[in-house]
């Protein structure tokens, strides 16, 4: 499994230049470790597809900074952009001031699917028995939820050499398309952030090593609020408002 549920972790996330990827490794070698699920230290894809109301509600609590919000999500992993899921979970990714907590449930493909396809879908009898589920189909109803945006990018995970809980991620080729199936096509995607920028995110929990940000910091490291969801949303409809991709 790539990761699991969690509570009580934070995150800390800084946009930075692709190309000095290679040196802020090399700058947190001694503080990072590969990853166990990132094959010969090459990383994997994350295909993300998120879930909002028709006015997109879920889109506008971010915006304006509410303090308690939540992402659904369908999310899988692959090893190439057109290799099969490794991994498929349903996630729900709530964050309570500067408090991120994750509930995620592994699905198979016929129920991500359903999901998918259902206008706002009632999960009943055993898919419910998931905590992750059952508060999914709540939402669901209550705010009409359906598929909103989908996100790809490619992912390096790293480890805490010294602090277990400590993650680190590099996330690069962020890109993004309206087409929500599980099967979307390359030329369905279109970049939710400039090719030339990828997304550094520090993620832990309680507590983190000052040392570790200081050396953030002295390798010119700036935090910066940013969401997959929000700038791929924006992107997707500068697009359509450029009339290059149908609603």
């Amino acid at each position: 499994m790539i990761s699991g549920t969690y509570n009580n972790r934070f995150e800390i996330k800084y946009v930075v230049e692709t190309q000095r990827l290679p040196e802020i490794e090399a700058g947190l070698s001694d503080f990072l470790e590969p990853d166990p699920n990132s094959a010969d230290g090459q990383g994997y894809f994350v295909h993300s597809i998120y879930f909002d109301s028709p006015d997109h509600r879920l889109y506008t609590d971010k915006i304006e900074g509410e303090l308690v919000r939540i992402k659904p999500r369908i999310r899988c992993y692959r090893s190439a952009p057109g290799a099969p899921p490794r991994e498929l979970f349903l996630e729900l990714k709530g964050r309570y001031d500067r408090v991120v907590a994750k509930r995620r449930t592994p699905i198979d493909e016929a129920l991500a699917t359903y999901m998918l396809e259902t206008p706002a879908p009632e999960l009943n009898g055993s898919a419910a028995m998931s905590s992750a589920l059952g508060e999914f189909s709540y939402l669901c109803q209550r705010y009409r939820l359906s598929p909103s945006v989908t996100v790809f990018y490619h992912r390096t995970p790293f480890h805490g050499a010294f602090y277990p809980n400590m993650r680190m991620t590099f996330d690069r080729a962020v890109q993004c398309s309206l087409s929500t199936r599980l099967d979307s096509p390359a030329d369905a995607f279109h970049s939710a952030l400039p090719p030339n920028r990828a997304i550094v995110e520090l993620k832990y929990n309680e507590k983190v090593s000052g040392l570790l940000l200081r050396r953030l910091r002295s390798l010119g490291l700036h935090q910066r609020t940013v969401s997959k969801y929000a700038i791929s949303l924006e992107a997707c409809y500068r697009q359509v408002y450029r009339g290059r991709v149908p609603v």
